[in-house]
């Protein structure tokens, strides 16, 4: 008479797919969360870095230019839009220094600084805030740039 082989819970084939299924799936998602949100953290690094050294250089030749900090507006704007960042998401700090605390003395010597902060707003997350911007991480870069009211870099 021929014995019959019986399944039982001891039988352990096909279970080592199964355990690599469940284990990968339960690896992975967090791990693909976590490269999508460091990936926006870089991208709002390089735009936040960018955005501010062309404000600062923009800025530190001519200051009080209504014209130039238009144009430095526009700069910063332009780099969180390549990097696809919204001109809500971006705020701009602009502080000038020099000796006299003022930025138009003949030959004084100005230092721009620019400091741009980018609200990075986190992948899938929920808006919690009642119709306000999403769960966010903030990161800002900031510039300086020095010249002389004569244009030479000093």
């Amino acid at each position: 008479m021929r014995h019959r082989r019986r399944w039982t819970l001891r039988d352990d084939r096909g279970s080592a797919s199964l355990e690599f299924l469940t284990l990968g799936t339960l690896l992975i998602v967090p791990l693909a969360y976590l490269m999508l949100t460091l990936s926006a953290l870089q991208g709002a690094s390089i735009a936040g870095e960018s955005a501010a050294r062309s404000a600062a250089r923009l800025l530190a030749s001519d200051p009080e230019s209504v014209e130039t900090q238009a144009l430095a507006a526009a700069a910063i704007n332009l780099a969180a839009a390549d990097h696809g960042f919204e001109a809500e998401a971006v705020e701009q700090l602009v502080a000038c220094d020099s000796p006299a605390d003022t930025c138009q003395d003949a030959g004084a010597v100005v230092t721009v600084t620019v400091t741009v902060t980018i609200d990075v707003p986190l992948p899938f997350a929920p808006n919690l805030t009642g119709g306000a911007a999403p769960l966010s991480i903030p990161t800002s870069a900031t510039s300086s740039f020095a010249v002389t009211r004569f244009g030479l870099s000093t």
